[in-house]
């Protein structure tokens, strides 16, 4: 990892630890929140935020509770997709799952509760931001867009139950497209989109940033089922061979398949921020570490 990465990557953690330190919430949730909010994590999705922002000219310190609120997302996703109704995972960042240490109606609790606390700081860190060329409203309502109905949710109602999305018809790649372009890419283009618009970045080289993060998204979660086949949980720090039962890119397309599948999206999303210069090299840099990620 690049000192870019490391050092955005430990900014994000130290926020996110600070929160964790003063949640204010009651004993029996404070506990499951502080484990949430400060788990190890690659912080991918949240250095996407400060990296577009970054590259239009946005500060920092003025993006962190921006970033900070895409990590929150996330993770409260995981704490869901954990849970034994979905997954039932042990695993998750190398410790037990949420739901195992405190109990599922403490993890449901916290999700919920890392979500809603997320909108804030997305709202916060526009108030921050001068001068603003997005509304807050529009940027709010990519944040809505990409964690809603037919965002993350979405996704995850069609990976839990495929056999019902296209009726008799045969799972296939669409099928795959639609989960993940919603249950990880949404999240990766909200995560792009709002860096940009807190950098105050102009409409067509959002769209740019926009095609980036939705291709780096669906590669990131190829790379993630390829991972879940040829690695092992300590490598990991989460289970592994649970896609077993599901529809994954590795059952479409092999190991192989998938890997060069994985390269060609990166390539595509490389492509797509050619036109934006030396300013996006991060997010060159970025797309490189997810193509090259072995964890």
């Amino acid at each position: 990892m690049s000192d870019y990465f490391a050092s955005r990557r430990a900014s994000i953690d130290d926020y996110l630890g600070h929160l964790a330190g003063a949640t204010g919430a009651p004993r029996p949730l404070d506990a499951p929140l502080r484990r949430a909010l400060a788990s190890a994590g690659k912080r991918v999705r949240g250095i996407l935020t400060l990296a577009v922002g970054e590259s239009v000219g946005g500060r920092v310190e003025k993006l962190l509770p921006a970033a900070a609120s895409i990590e929150m997302i996330h993770a409260s996703s995981l704490v869901l997709d954990d849970l034994p109704a979905m997954d039932d995972a042990l695993l998750r960042r190398g410790a037990p799952t949420l739901h195992r240490e405190f109990g599922e109606d403490l993890a449901i609790l916290s999700a919920v509760a890392l979500l809603n606390h997320a909108y804030g700081l997305v709202a916060k860190a526009h108030a921050d931001c001068a001068p603003r060329r997005w509304p807050m409203q529009q940027v709010l309502q990519r944040v809505v867009d990409a964690v809603g109905w037919d965002g993350t949710i979405a996704g995850e109602a069609v990976d839990l139950h495929p056999d019902s999305y296209k009726g008799n018809a045969p799972l296939d790649f669409d099928t795959l497209e639609f989960i993940h372009s919603r249950k990880t890419g949404a999240l990766f283009v909200a995560a792009a989109a709002v860096g940009g618009m807190l950098g105050n970045i102009h409409p067509a080289p959002l769209q740019r940033i926009e095609v980036f993060a939705k291709n780096l998204g669906l590669a990131f979660q190829i790379t993630d089922d390829v991972l879940d086949v040829t690695s092992k949980p300590e490598v990991l720090g989460k289970d592994v061979g649970k896609d077993e039962q599901r529809l994954t890119f590795v059952k479409l397309a092999g190991v192989d398949g998938a890997r060069k599948l994985s390269e060609e999206l990166v390539e595509t999303s490389l492509t797509a921020i050619e036109p934006l210069g030396a300013a996006a090299k991060p997010l060159r840099e970025l797309a490189l570490l997810v193509r090259d990620r072995v964890r």
